[in-house]
């Protein structure tokens, strides 16, 4: 019987590709031996502290972690902030709660990955009550930015992991610059906590005024010691409102990594200086400085719509912080008050 070569051809090209496919799953390890979502958060109510470690000396780890009053602060080996909850949230919530493996890496994949993850990765660590119940590590992105390598100890190799209906890559949520996790507040006291708020206009001082607070009462005071009669829910909705004061988000203005630079805008006279006497005699101050730049923001013209217009930038200095901060005019401008504006 003769041997019919292009009878058996396409059988043997579908058994090749069967066996390729074969093999190619088992390289993969099979996602269906991995549960989808072993990279997520599953209890994020549970965590109270959580660390980022960099596998690069050159970085500073992060710390965050709970206080008694269950506000989050956030650590490295040189300071402590307040922590931006909003972020933490986010992070906590979304970022890791929702995290599914796409798929695992490919042989060729992995050894080039477990040498760069090695070198760069960050490991995410969370914990309860002392206890560490979560850990993964995080690396770059893939090629086209739509996913995210990841590793976790207790798999065989690397996985690429994505949220459902995300279309980018998540490192960035695992950055360890300690600034762009810290709150944006520069000032953040309980209207409760003011005793009094002084605010000075430098080039204009009789523009110049003083909130008292007493016993739930507030006065409005001139420069000279006066009381002035004015409009208690005008003095009430302004202290509310200057309770707090929030810097542009980002890292630290490349300003405060040159000292002439800083020196010549803290030379300049402030345009506005607020200062607070708190109930426990302890001060606070937040001097609003020139600055020469404007930026772009958008604004909802209407509610189908939004608008951009340009705010003049200011730079801020608490006495709590040693760095110049950005802020908007469209931000400061309800706060930017004189005496005559409270005036009945």
């Amino acid at each position: 019987m003769a041997f019919n070569k292009a009878y058996y051809k396409p059988i043997i090209i579908s058994i090749v590709a069967l066996l390729s496919a074969y093999l190619l799953w088992d390289n993969l390890n099979s996602t269906a031996k991995y549960d989808p979502s072993i990279f997520a958060l599953k209890e994020p109510a549970r965590v109270d502290r959580f660390t980022f470690t960099p596998n690069d000396e050159n970085k500073l780890g992060l710390t965050f972690f709970k206080n008694q009053q269950g506000d989050w602060l956030i650590h490295n080996s040189k300071d402590t902030f307040p922590a931006d909850t909003n972020n933490i949230s986010m992070l906590l919530n979304w970022a890791v709660a929702k995290l599914k493996v796409q798929r695992p890496v490919n042989d060729e994949q992995k050894k080039y990955l477990v040498r760069q993850l090695a070198m760069e990765a960050t490991k995410a660590t969370f914990y309860s009550e002392g206890e560490a119940f979560h850990t993964i590590y995080v690396g770059g992105s893939t090629q086209d930015n739509s996913a995210t390598f990841m590793y976790k100890p207790e798999m065989e190799r690397p996985c690429i992991v994505e949220i459902a209906g995300f279309n980018g890559y998540l490192t960035p949520y695992f950055n360890t610059d300690i600034h762009l996790w810290r709150s944006l507040n520069l000032i953040d006291i309980p209207v409760g906590n003011i005793k009094k708020l002084k605010v000075s206009w430098p080039a204009n001082p009789k523009s110049g005024f003083t909130i008292s607070q007493k016993d739930e009462q507030l006065s409005l005071i001139d420069i000279n010691g006066n009381t002035v009669e004015s409009n208690q829910s005008l003095l009430t909705g302004y202290l509310m409102l200057c309770s707090s004061f929030t810097r542009e988000a980002g890292s630290i203005a490349g300003i405060n990594r040159h000292n002439e630079q800083r020196d010549s805008v803290l030379s300049q006279q402030p345009v506005v200086i607020f200062r607070y006497k708190l109930t426990d005699n302890s001060i606070q101050e937040l001097a609003i400085l020139p600055n020469n730049g404007f930026e772009d923001v958008s604004i909802d013209a209407k509610p189908s719509e939004t608008q951009a217009v340009q705010s003049a930038l200011f730079w801020m200095k608490s006495s709590e912080d040693d760095n110049l901060w950005l802020t908007q005019d469209i931000i400061l401008k309800n706060r930017m008050k004189t005496l005559n504006d409270f005036r009945p």
